[in-house]
């Protein structure tokens, strides 16, 4: 069957992960993908208090197996509501990744992912289906910091606040105690001194950045050395890979 193409403006907020939508700038995206969508959704929960899954989506006309028992089919049409099928189906390209000068000329630029980005400005999750009022909502939410707090894994650095900075320079200390042996030779003690010491001033370091504390691009330890072309990475927990960063220069 045909993909339809639909181009969609979208709200974005003032600042990013911010409430407060921007009278003065508006997001573009354009949905390429199957006008129909059939989802089907699992009751993960009781009767009482349902809480639905999302188990498969496809091109309505094309499912090759019958839904479970008891699932919830629900279809929609990208044609009408083309901001809910990019956050259930997809169907768009990015976010870039943009170099981002910010902190000190000492340390790397960050890269941090376009933040008017519809995937980056939207609840994703307030963008599916409606299970109390059986509908599909028209209202999306804007991200919050509320998403992301509370996750510790390698791809998320996107939290905001000095607490939350000094809470895990000071796990990374605590994790780093034992790797400078009393009688190591001085060319294995000096990097892990040099990368606790990066540790202990990063909050001088980076105070520029203010409370955009997203933006530290944070010290590898010296046995997890990146890449050669490898992004300025703002996670604690680092865990390589190549990066598609775009320089400022060639984002739009």
């Amino acid at each position: 069957m045909a993909n339809i193409t639909k181009t969609v403006l979208f709200p974005v907020p003032t600042v990013w992960m911010g409430q407060a939508q921007d009278g003065t700038r508006t997001g573009i995206a354009t949905y390429v993908g199957p006008q129909n969508i059939t989802i089907w959704y699992e009751n993960k929960g009781t009767d009482a208090n349902p809480d639905w899954d999302q188990c498969h989506e496809f091109e309505t006309g094309t499912e090759d197996r019958d839904p479970p028992v008891g699932a919830k089919v629900v279809t929609l049409d990208a044609d009408k509501y083309p901001m809910n099928a990019i956050a259930v189906w997809g169907g768009i390209e990015g976010p870039y990744h943009i170099e981002t000068p910010s902190g000190p000329d000492s340390e790397p630029n960050p890269i941090l992912d376009d933040w008017l980005h519809f995937h980056e400005v939207f609840d994703l999750l307030s963008l599916e289906y409606d299970h109390v009022n059986n509908k599909w909502p028209r209202d999306p939410k804007f991200s919050s910091e509320a998403t992301e707090v509370g996750h510790r894994t390698s791809d998320v650095a996107k939290v905001f606040g000095w607490d939350w900075v000094r809470e895990d320079r000071n796990s990374l200390l605590a994790q780093s105690d034992d790797k400078i042996p009393a009688d190591a030779p001085t060319g294995y003690t000096s990097p892990w001194k040099e990368y606790r010491q990066k540790l202990r001033d990063l909050p001088n370091t980076w105070a520029g950045v203010g409370t955009e504390t997203y933006r530290i691009v944070w010290p590898h330890e010296p046995d997890d050395t990146p890449n050669s072309g490898d992004a300025a990475d703002t996670s604690t927990y680092w865990s390589g890979g190549a990066s598609a960063a775009e320089p400022p220069e060639n984002v739009t």
